[in-house]
């Protein structure tokens, strides 16, 4: 692995605690003391961890992630606009018709397609590095998202089946956590929602934005949960 693509990893985990802090905050219907319709806050996890579209851009450019390293390169991003990052976005896909075996940059243009809003071809992007990279809970995690954006933010079914298999991978995941306890709240199973989201929180640093932001949905579930058993 090159040290852009190090980087690039870095990256996408300094993204995740700032995705998952928005992570099931349904501050209407928490206020009015009603359980909230299906959410949509858990998009924010994928949208947050897409690598940034410059550098996707540049690598669609340049051609290697070594390149990328080049000061030169680093300062040609900052100047790059909305058409050109769709128009270079667009070289990508085309350089990946060449190379279908290149799996960093079939995650890297699934990840700029996630930025675009562009979640089907997201969803087409994780599936030819699925094929690549079958047992990756990263990939799993990051295809369930891009479906479930594409079927109108929805986790349940193969969204969560997706999110199954990358915790029988890695069943510390925290995006795949994260996202098991939101399709659990999605579904208005708050029970099931405690589990996976305490999970995370023992594993985050707990003066985090993230970890505060778990814990107050673990304690709205365990509240919704509570009421629930004092109804029947």
């Amino acid at each position: 692995m090159t040290s852009f693509l190090i980087g690039a990893v870095a990256m996408v985990a300094a993204a995740l605690a700032c995705a998952l802090a928005p992570l099931l905050r349904r501050s209407s219907a928490i206020a009015a003391g009603r359980a909230p319709r299906r959410g949509r806050d858990w998009s924010a996890i994928g949208v947050g961890l897409a690598l940034p579209v410059a550098a996707v851009t540049l690598y669609a450019a340049v051609g290697t992630p070594r390149a990328l390293l080049a000061p030169q390169a680093q300062d040609a991003a900052a100047a790059i606009g909305p058409a050109q990052i769709e128009g270079m976005v667009n070289r990508l896909a085309e350089r990946l018709k060449n190379d279908p075996e290149d799996a960093d940059g079939w995650r890297m243009l699934a990840h700029s397609y996630e930025t675009l809003r562009r979640f089907d071809a997201a969803l087409d992007a994780y599936r030819r590095l699925a094929a690549l990279e079958p047992n990756n809970p990263d990939v799993l995690t990051d295809a369930a998202v891009a479906l479930g954006m594409s079927l109108n933010q929805d986790l349940s079914g193969e969204p969560e089946r997706l999110i199954d298999r990358a915790l029988a991978l890695n069943p510390n995941h925290v995006q795949a956590l994260a996202l098991k306890g939101s399709a659990a709240y999605e579904r208005g199973d708050y029970a099931q929602a405690i589990a996976p989201w305490k999970k995370v929180l023992a594993m985050v640093p707990q003066e985090s934005g993230m970890a505060r932001s778990i814990a107050a949905s673990v304690a709205k579930a365990e509240a919704f949960a509570a009421k629930e058993r004092g109804e029947r």
